[in-house]
């Protein structure tokens, strides 16, 4: 997932939060991944990422938010495959460009070119383990 729009004025890029209509962005996608029985959610550090995934924790009275640097925005695709959880249904909440950098290594196997994800985009894929070329676009969930 991409974070939902945020403001353009902040201290820092890392402090950015989410503009109202960011806030409900993601509170409409979340309505959407009400039904889908999420292990986990792993959040950027950054603060409009962290407002998006608890306001999806809070509509889909989910798990709680690790908090992880491997999915910053100038995080390498390659090294964040690796920080994923072999296990459960997790939804990671970031940034572009690394979430579509991160989709095209999971579904084509190579960072060539991104997927475009507009903001608050959830992009839903399976996999058995995560890694290039192992997973399958199922869903697109967009506000």
């Amino acid at each position: 997932m991409r974070h939902g729009q945020a403001e353009y004025a902040a201290p820092s890029d890392e402090l950015r939060p989410l503009s109202e209509s960011g806030q409900e962005q993601a509170r409409k996608v979340a309505e959407q991944l009400r039904d889908i029985p999420f292990s986990g959610i792993l959040a950027s550090p950054y603060l409009r990422a962290q407002q998006t995934a608890e306001t999806v924790r809070s509509v889909i009275s989910g798990p709680g938010i690790t908090t992880t640097q491997s999915i910053v925005p100038e995080a390498v695709p390659n090294i964040a495959v690796d920080q994923l959880p072999d296990q459960g249904n997790w939804l990671l909440v970031a940034h572009m460009p690394l979430v579509g950098k991160l989709t095209s290594l999971l579904v084509d196997g190579v960072v060539s070119a991104d997927v475009p994800y507009s903001t608050a985009m959830v992009c839903e894929l399976e996999m058995e383990l995560p890694g290039p070329g192992m997973a399958y676009l199922q869903r697109i969930f967009t506000p």
